[in-house]
This record gives structure tokens, C-alpha cells and sequence, in this order.
């Protein structure tokens, strides 16, 4: 094993002798919705097209593949860690082990018969390792361990929640949240937490000022959830401003700024581009904490804070003698201390390892949506960050070492037929995947819209488990890490040693 000094963090390059054609890669994206892969080395590696994309789904500054248009074959870039494994299950390993303050960044590049493997640090100098290895699976999770015990990880006993996203989206209300509750009371779901997602506020920023269709308040909500036994939770996104905002109106100089010295328009959701705060501005700083604490103060124990991956982006901000990561900490750091040290806080769209020790979960894949896939934007867009069950289980799955780190949020299980494009085999894969990945467990589904059938599934996704590990790196039924301990998973669109398309074929608990 090599620990590398400060001198050598700087930038490193070994050429190792494997050979590219026989050698797969394991690769973590950069933030919760960034792909992670398991590839042959000599696959090329997607990077989407349009800008909004790269900024939604990936770093903006360590983009992933080639630079040359259309991609090239054999170059694969990670965040945080990489894995090259050769047949026989051995390889090498790179990985950081402080990620507070800089974040590692991994290219491998098949060249001939060698692969040529270059680090580079954004930052000051951090803790890392690259080493050879007989185990690579072992190695990998050792080693994330070691970052998750330097940074003080969190993982709390994982929680039961409902949420509203996959049913109502932005049209939620406060009655459809009690009725939800009152009929999972009725019918003793299991839950601990009923949360309220995106679409109660007047606007992206205005959190304390309600949406006009939501028939009530917010801070309503708590109450009549603790009379039916459950905790209340709330999603923010808090770096986040809209451009109609009354947020953004008053404070035009807390946002992230272009090169231009104006705010800088990213993203494409809600109709079109957003901003971010700029996290190391002192009043941004103390409004993050005012907005944690008062949202705590209306009953919410349960803060899902969504779109972090703003305070991580490029850009001219206030303090330029910080990190992209530090800005980002700055932040978070800001929210926790306003929330307290109690309240469960769960990160999307966030940066993976600079949310260690602050973070309680972290989703760690895109959106599972009541579809498959959505294969036009996958495929010809080059994108796998959008919502689709098949992009959440095929990145889920190859971060399953990440609950040293958090506990892991792998989506929810969607159970109901109505409202969903999914078929039993899919449904029953994204059971797999919560059995597999454990952390947290989640359901979207209307209480109502649950037939018999559908309850039973709701009630196994609600169970409990410990992460399994893989058997194997060797192979894969999907561009993905597919076969565990308890299970087998099939991400392809055919059959696979008699397991069906989109299926998981349980092997049993050991």
C-alpha cells in the first residue's frame, strides 16, 4: 500500500501493467445523482450534452470521460476513489481519505497494453492511498471505512418515511399530507416520518412564505402528524434562489457570480434556470441558519435539504481564498448548526464525500421514478442522472460501500400499479435493491391507491436490513455492480442466465 505525501498530491501518474481489454473500472460520480459505474476499461464513458446536464448531474470542473467531442474509448474519470480490477478479482485501488477541504479526482486511460492512472488534488494536500491489491471488493470498503471513521460520519439508525414527491410533485397540499397519515395510522403502516416535498412554498428560496394551492402553511403540518404518532419532514433546497424570488430580488449580491460579476443562471428545472448562494458570504452564512432554525422551531425533526450540489460549483464568490469544497462545508455546516445536532438531516443532489460528518443520509442515485427508463435521454443524450428506476437501482448498487460514510438513501419503493409505468419484475428489483443497499426506507405511494398486493410490497420495502456486499467484480448484468451475496440483479433489456430483463432473483439472507 502506498500513502501518498503532500508533494505527490499535487499531481501523480503511474502506468500499470494490466491489460485494458481484460480490466474493468469501477468509477463514483460526483454527487448523489452522478453516475457510478462498473465498465470494461475499453467502454466509453458517457458525458451528457447539453450544459444544464453537466451542471444538474456532474462537477462542472471534472467532467466525466474525454474532452474530445463524442467521447473516447478507454478514458474513465471518478471522484473521491477508483477501482481497476482484473480477472481474478485483485487490482488496484485509489482513495482519499479527507475530503473536508479538497476532493481527489481520478482519470484511468487505457494505453496500448498499459493503463496509465493520473490523480489530481483540488485544494490543499489530504490523506490518500493507491495500492495493489489480491481483493479489490475488500480493499475499496476497508479503505471507505477509513474515510468515513477520519471524517466522523453519522449514521444514525436509518428511518421509515413517506413522502409526497412521486404522487403529487409540486401540487401537493396540507390535506393530502394528513390524509395520507391518517390512513397509514388506519392501516398501521410502519412508518416514522411523514415528509412534505417540494411544491408548499410560494418560491425556490421563499421557504417561509406559502404556495397559494397548498391550503395552509408549513408550519401547519407537524401537529397534526404528532397526533397520529409520526415526525414531520420538510424538503429545502436551500443554495438554491429563483429568478422570480423574493429571495433573489432583495439580496442579488448573495448569489454565486459568473466571470461577468452577475448572478450565475444554472441548472433547468422549475421552467428554467435557477441561482445559487454563495456560501462563504457572511450574511448568506447566517440566513442558512435563521431558515434551518426556524424550520426546526415549526416541529420538523426531518430535513431533507435537495440541490447542494450549488454550493460546490464553479464559480466567483465572496471569499476566494476558499475551496469549492470548503464553500460547500461552509454551508452545510451552517444548516446543521442551525437545525441542531438531533435533527436528522438527508442530502440529494449532493456532493458525496465533503458531506461527511455532516450529513445523517445521503441519496445515492438518481430519482427512481414509476418508470424503467427514460432511454432517450440515456442514450442519445448520453445523460443517466434523470429520474428512472433503472438509473437509481445501476448506481445505487455500485456505491454499496458508501454506509461508512451516511446512511444510504436508495429511493423509494414504488409499490402501486396505477400511476406507474413499472411491472411486478421492476417493482420487486427496487425491493432488492432497499434489502440490499439497507439505510433508509421510503414509499411515495397514495395510501388509497395501494390494493392488497400493493400493502404487502409496501410493508416488506419498510423492512430493515444490514448492506450486503458483492460477490464479484468479474462480471455484471449491467453497466453496473450487479451480483451480491443475497441476490442477483439484471439492468439489461434480455434475459441473463435465467434471470428475466429489469429482474432480481433473491438468493436468500445469509
Amino acid at each position: 500500500m502506498t500513502d501518498l505525501t503532500p508533494e505527490q498530491n499535487a499531481g501523480q501518474s503511474w502506468t500499470l501493467d494490466l491489460d485494458p481489454a481484460s480490466t474493468r473500472v469501477l468509477v463514483n460520480g460526483f454527487q448523489s445523482w452522478s453516475e457510478a459505474e462498473l465498465q470494461p476499461l475499453t467502454a466509453t464513458q458517457n458525458r451528457p450534452t447539453f450544459v444544464w446536464m453537466q451542471e444538474h448531474g456532474h462537477d462542472p470542473a471534472f467532467l466525466p470521460g474525454s474532452d474530445e467531442e463524442g467521447g473516447e474509448a478507454g478514458v474513465w474519470r471518478s471522484h473521491t476513489l477508483i477501482a481497476l480490477v482484473r480477472p481474478g478479482g485483485g487490482g488496484y485501488v485509489g482513495h482519499s481519505l479527507d475530503e473536508s477541504r479538497s476532493s481527489a479526482h481520478w482519470e484511468a486511460r487505457a494505453e496500448g497494453s498499459q493503463v496509465r492512472l493520473t490523480l489530481w488534488v483540488e485544494g490543499p494536500a489530504i490523506p490518500l492511498v493507491f495500492t495493489e491489491t489480491d481483493d479489490v471488493i475488500s480493499t475499496l470498503e476497508a479503505l471507505s471505512a477509513q474515510l468515513g471513521h477520519n471524517m466522523a460520519a453519522r449514521t444514525p439508525a436509518p428511518l421509515r418515511v413517506w413522502c409526497s414527491w412521486y404522487s403529487y410533485y409540486r401540487d401537493v397540499t396540507l390535506p393530502q399530507m394528513l390524509e395520507n397519515a391518517r390512513l397509514s395510522h388506519e392501516k398501521a403502516l410502519p412508518f416514522d416520518v411523514f415528509q412534505l416535498d417540494d411544491g408548499f412554498q410560494a418560491d425556490l428560496g421563499d421557504w417561509t412564505l406559502p404556495a397559494a394551492h397548498f391550503a395552509g402553511h408549513a408550519a401547519d403540518l407537524p401537529g397534526g402528524l404528532a397526533e397520529l404518532g409520526y415526525a414531520a419532514g420538510i424538503w429545502l433546497a436551500p443554495f438554491l434562489a429563483g429568478p422570480n424570488s423574493e429571495l433573489f430580488k432583495a439580496h442579488p449580491d448573495w448569489m454565486l457570480r459568473g466571470q461577468d460579476g452577475q448572478p450565475l443562471p444554472i441548472g433547468h428545472n422549475w421552467g428554467g434556470p435557477y441561482y445559487g448562494l454563495d456560501t462563504t458570504h457572511p450574511e448568506v452564512l447566517g440566513w442558512l441558519r435563521e431558515l434551518a432554525r426556524e424550520v426546526v422551531s415549526w416541529g420538523y425533526s426531518y430535513l431533507k435539504l435537495d440541490f447542494l450540489f450549488a454550493g460546490a460549483l464553479p464559480g466567483v464568490r465572496h471569499d476566494p481564498s476558499k475551496t469549492r469544497t470548503e464553500a460547500y462545508r461552509m454551508g452545510l455546516a451552517a444548516l446543521r448548526e442551525g437545525a441542531g445536532d438531533e435533527t436528522f438531516l438527508l442530502l440529494c443532489g449532493a456532493p458525496l464525500a465533503s458531506s461527511i460528518g455532516i450529513a445523517d443520509a445521503m441519496r445515492t442515485g438518481p430519482d427512481v421514478s414509476p418508470i424503467w427508463d427514460d432511454d432517450a435521454r440515456r442514450v442519445w443524450l448520453h445523460d443517466a442522472t434523470g429520474p428512472a428506476a433503472r438509473n437509481a437501482l445501476h448506481t445505487a448498487l455500485s456505491r454499496w460501500y458508501q454506509h461508512a460514510w451516511y446512511q444510504p438513501d436508495p429511493d423509494v419503493m414504488i409499490a402501486r400499479e396505477v400511476q406507474s409505468m413499472l411491472g411486478s419484475t421492476e417493482r420487486h428489483a427496487l425491493l432488492g435493491l432497499l434489502d440490499v443497499i439497507g439505510g433508509l426506507r421510503a414509499s411515495s405511494d397514495p395510501i388509497s391507491s395501494l390494493d392488497e398486493d400493493g400493502l404487502i410490497l409496501l410493508r416488506r420495502a419498510l423492512e430493515l436490513s444490514t448492506p450486503d456486499r458483492p460477490i464479484t467484480l468479474e462480471t455484471s448484468f449491467g453497466a453496473a455492480v450487479t451480483h451480491f451475496r443475497r441476490g442477483t440483479f439484471n439492468l439489461t433489456d434480455a434475459s441473463q442466465e435465467s434471470i428475466a430483463a429489469h429482474a432480481y432473483r433473491e438468493l436468500g439472507h445469509d
